[in-house]
């Protein structure tokens, strides 16, 4: 019998988009590779996306999230070539005080505004990504935790 080789790539990774009304939650990064992200994270086997991005978040920041609502979509990340799932996060409760939580990947984690953010993240951000914080941080917005 001839030798089956199996080709598997990388896991999925999926980036946590959360947001109250203190804003998004950034991360920048040492690499600068991207410079400020959304906090984001391999898909561990025998996890869901929304169990990992719960995971990746308490990991990196010390936060305790939920996935709420909807997912905002998925891509093959044109720069990396790697499979993203964009989910839509908040805090569990009122605490929403962040810490770094991985240093050896993050520099800095905190939320910022709608302008801000989109200035950070520059014109790679995934469209549905964008539109969402737009739609849930545009000032005079009433966006509650």
């Amino acid at each position: 019998m001839a030798d089956h080789v199996t080709k598997v790539g990388p896991a999925p990774v999926v980036v946590a988009v959360v947001t109250c009304a203190r804003g998004v939650l950034l991360g920048r990064r040492h690499d600068a590779r991207p410079l400020w992200t959304f906090i984001a994270g391999e898909i561990e086997a025998g996890e869901t996306p929304v169990d990992a991005a719960i995971r990746e978040v308490r990991e990196e920041t010390g936060l305790a999230v939920r996935a709420v609502e909807h997912d905002l979509g998925s891509r093959v990340h044109p720069a990396t070539g790697r499979t993203m799932i964009y989910l839509v996060c908040e805090p569990v409760g009122e605490r929403t005080d962040v810490r770094v939580g991985d240093p050896e990947e993050l520099a800095e984690v905190r939320w910022v505004p709608l302008a801000e953010a989109l200035e950070l993240l520059g014109d790679g951000v995934y469209e549905p990504v964008r539109r969402h914080l737009v739609r849930v941080l545009r000032p005079g917005n009433e966006h509650g935790d």
